[in-house]
């Protein structure tokens, strides 16, 4: 190996070559310099005018423009040439003269070149011989770094071996300091073994003496000693014992302890606060506080107020509401200011206790009082929850402020989210009444919209009307509760907001479908009435009851006024889902901050609000309702109308519609059905000629009564319906209905009542088959009249019975050509005893 001396002379020498290679480099570049200006002084000299000169840098420019350095060039030549001649710059003289500059410019540049060539070629040979020096100087840095890459591991092997010995070292030191701790641990339980056997023999004796500090420092130094000795079999029972000592003395010190805070003795409830808390019972402090100072007194204040109310109330059902209310905000009220004062004693008496103290206590008493409060919230209706919630709210913010203030000012030595957890709990207590009655807003929502709507659909007359203006008046009552129903309903929307904030959005939505369905069951029993009261017969049944009548045609135009809610009610439903939605927009942008629970939100003040403990508290409730609002707001954004917001409701209002149209459609058809239902079992069909013995004439069959009756009735509706008008708001009258239409549409309805029943004759003979084409033809031309056209199947019917039986095989061969059904050819077939082949 190589010692450090003869590494330093090693070092100096190859710096030394170095520094002597790197001078040898100078020279050569600055004889390179000075042959160059050597060859620039020749070139100069070669030509005779040293301000005209061509040197190398001339060329080297960026911008070097050929023509122009030429010109420059020469134009000096000349100029220089001119002077030397006396100024005789004439033309022959300048020709002459441009011509021996660019022969002097051009010997200059070749012989520039030249130079460059030389000097060019000198310092390639010299860059070529110093490639070898640096070659060996590259080798020479590469075998010094490997010298010192050997170094540098030689030290670190020396250091490993350095760190292993004093490894060794500090383990031995780690065991030798272990051995010594288990020793003074030993020597600490035996002490204690032995001062916790005396000290549990004489316990009883220690609590016999009465003094409580005795008992604690006793009870404390029992606790440390067994948690010092362990599971040891002397012991076994220890900790039985010290619990059941610690339960005694709790009993002890608890009468003591609620004479103090009754008498406001701050001095002797700290020391007894210190008592519990040496032995580990904080709980006890808690509840003894909370019971003595806060929900035994306030609970009493409760009941007084209680007793007051009750002695003063009438039998009045909506004054006893009031004065439930009134007991409800007052005693919050009394509440408020309670737990200001409370807060003031107790930071003056337990100042590091305080913070958990005072909302342990608040929420006791709420919980106490939580079922007497959650029932008196029960019995009132909706109309009045809305200044309870005020109460509420402004309760809920007063008593948060106070315990938010009071946790940053006290000097607790409570864990923070342990006094954020207690706040929360007392929070959340406080408001509990009034959330377990919100959760039930839909129903009390439900009851009261029911009750309103029973007194807005009262139309007793509906069961007495005897003429068609009767009708029309009940008609006209009828059309004025719909707005009144909508604008309750529209009242149950604003009231959600007021009681609940919208929190409970989903539940009044539902609640206003139940009182949708109710207002249609209660138009329904009016109509009922209508129906029974005018005598209309149910175009739907399949036989008349017996003795039944018609309703007379004066009440046609009663129950066309009829017709006017059923226009009305898809117009009212349209405009009052629209004003839903924007409520629900207006309630989603209010409760959005809270159904998102952001920490922005989380950690302001609004998280400790009514809305923000309701929603906190029923999770699952608020995620539905976020839904529900998102599902609005977006088809709010794509202006779609295709989901209904309330689609239940909406359907039992289409549903009333349909039974208004049933109605009038009854009211028109029933003079109709009571003429031609039945018809089929007529004995007019099986009739056989009269046998006689002389030769009679024969006479064309004419419509029968009944046909004929139903034809004049349908005939005579243009006049009835085209003279029912209405006034219109400016005093003109104008068409109450679309007759047209009604008028073909029972047209039509009558065409295919006869045509039932025309189907269900059983048999017919010649003389009947005659009498039903002359019934079908009379009917056809009245259906035609009043509609586009009969019936296809009506008109073949007549068509077939009119045919003669004898020529009824040739007709049925050539209906296909005349687009006749061969279902009712075989069908006529049949009942008129004709064999088809």
């Amino acid at each position: 190996p190589v010692r450090p001396a003869q590494r330093s002379t090693h070092a100096r020498t190859e710096h030394t070559q170095t520094r002597e290679d790197a001078g040898d480099a100078d020279d050569a570049d600055a004889d390179a310099r000075g042959r160059e200006r050597a060859m620039d002084r020749r070139a100069s000299a070669s030509v005779g005018w040293s301000s005209s000169g061509v040197s190398a840098r001339d060329f080297t420019a960026d911008d070097f423009d050929v023509k122009r350095w030429i010109n420059e060039r020469t134009r000096g030549m000349v100029r220089d040439d001119a002077g030397a001649r006396g100024g005789d710059l004439g033309v022959g003289a300048s020709g002459w003269g441009v011509e021996r500059a660019l022969a002097d410019v051009e010997l200059k540049v070749q012989l520039l070149g030249e130079d460059l060539s030389m000097s060019l070629e000198e310092r390639s040979r010299e860059g070529v011989q110093r490639v070898p020096k640096a070659l060996e100087e590259i080798s020479s840095v590469e075998r010094a770094v490997d010298r010192l890459y050997e170094e540098v591991r030689g030290i670190v092997v020396r250091l490993d071996d350095v760190e292993a010995e004093s490894r060794t070292s500090v383990e031995a030191l780690r065991q030798l300091d272990a051995a010594k701790t288990r020793m003074e641990s030993a020597k600490e339980t035996l002490q204690e073994a032995n001062g916790l056997a005396d000290l549990m023999a004489g316990i009883d004796s220690v609590f016999a003496s009465g003094n409580i500090r005795s008992m604690s420092e006793a009870l404390s130094r029992m606790k440390r000693g067994l948690a010092v000795v362990g599971e040891v079999p002397e012991f076994a029972d220890g900790q039985d014992k010290v619990d059941a000592f610690e339960h005694k003395l709790e009993g002890i010190v608890r009468p003591a302890l609620v004479t103090a805070l009754e008498s406001q003795n701050s001095t002797a409830a700290r020391e007894l606060r210190d008592v519990l808390r040496a032995t580990g019972r904080d709980g006890a402090l808690e509840s003894t506080y909370a019971e003595t100072r806060v929900t035994t007194r306030m609970l009493k204040e409760w009941k007084t107020r209680e007793r007051d109310i009750a002695a003063s109330a009438s039998d009045n059902g909506a004054s006893k509401h009031q004065n439930n209310v009134r007991l409800i905000e007052e005693f919050l009220k009394y509440c408020s200011d309670a737990i200001r004062s409370e807060i003031t004693w107790c930071l003056a008496t337990f100042p590091e206790d305080a913070a958990v103290l005072i909302p342990v206590s608040w929420c006791s008493l709420h919980a106490t009082l939580e079922s007497a409060m959650t029932d008196k919230l029960s019995t009132l209706p909706s109309t009045l929850l809305a200044p309870v919630r005020r109460a509420f709210e402004t309760y809920v913010d007063e008593v948060g402020s106070a315990l938010t203030k009071l946790a940053n000012d006290s000097p607790s030595k409570a864990k923070a989210d342990v006094v954020k957890g207690a706040i929360y709990d007392a929070l959340m207590a406080t408001v509990e009444p009034f959330i377990a009655v919100e959760q039930r807003y839909g129903e009390f929502e439900l009851n009261t919209l029911r009750t309103e709507l029973d007194a807005v659909v009262n139309i007793p007359e509906a069961r007495s009307i005897a003429t068609s203006d009767d009708l029309g008046s009940v008609a006209h009552n009828v059309l004025a509760t719909l707005p009144k129903a909508i604008d309750i309903m529209s009242a149950a929307v604003n009231r959600c907001m007021e009681v609940t904030s919208g929190v409970e959005t989903m539940s009044c939505i539902h609640a206003i479908e139940s009182a949708m369905e109710h207002y249609v069951d209660l138009i329904a029993l009016v109509l009922r009435d209508l129906r029974e009261a005018a005598g209309l017969i149910d175009s739907n049944a399949a036989s008349l009851k017996p003795n039944v009548t018609a309703a007379g045609e004066e009440f046609i135009r009663g129950s066309m006024s009829l017709l006017e809610l059923l226009e009305a009610v898809p117009l009212a439903v349209l405009d009052f889902e629209s004003k839903l939605r924007g409520k629900v927009l207006e309630i989603r942008k209010a409760l959005r901050p809270a159904l998102d629970g952001g920490a922005e939100f989380r950690e302001s003040s609004k998280a400790r609000s009514l809305i923000g403990l309701s929603v906190t508290a029923h999770a699952s409730r608020s995620r539905k309702l976020c839904v529900f609002l998102d599902k609005v707001a977006d088809a709010a954004a794509k202006h779609s109308l295709d989901s209904s917001i309330v689609p239940v409701g909406a359907e039992h209002m289409n549903a009333l519609a349909r039974s208004v149209e049933k109605f009038v459609y009854d009211a028109l058809l029933g003079r109709v059905s009571l003429e031609l239902k039945g018809i089929a079992k007529s004995e007019m069909w099986t009739a056989k000629p009269v046998e006689s013995a002389y030769k009679l004439p024969t006479f064309s069959a004419y419509p029968q009564e009944r046909v004929t009756n139903a034809g004049e009735y349908l005939l005579s509706l243009p006049q009835h319906l085209d003279n029912a008008h209405e006034e219109t708001a400016d005093g003109e009258s104008k068409p109450a209905v679309a007759s047209e239409a009604w008028i073909a549409r029972i047209a039509e309805a009558s065409a295919d009542l006869l045509l039932k029943e025309v189907q269900s004759i059983r048999s017919l003979t010649e003389q009947g088959a005659a009498q039903l084409a002359a019934d079908l033809e009379y009917f056809s031309n009245i259906v035609a009249a009043l509609a586009l056209a009969p019936p296809d199947a009506l008109v073949a019917w007549r068509v077939c019975v009119g045919t003669p039986s004898g020529d009824y095989g040739t007709f049925a061969r050539g209906t296909k050509s005349k687009s006749i059904d061969a279902r009712v050819v075989n069908a006529v077939a049949a009942i008129r005893g004709i064999p088809l082949a």
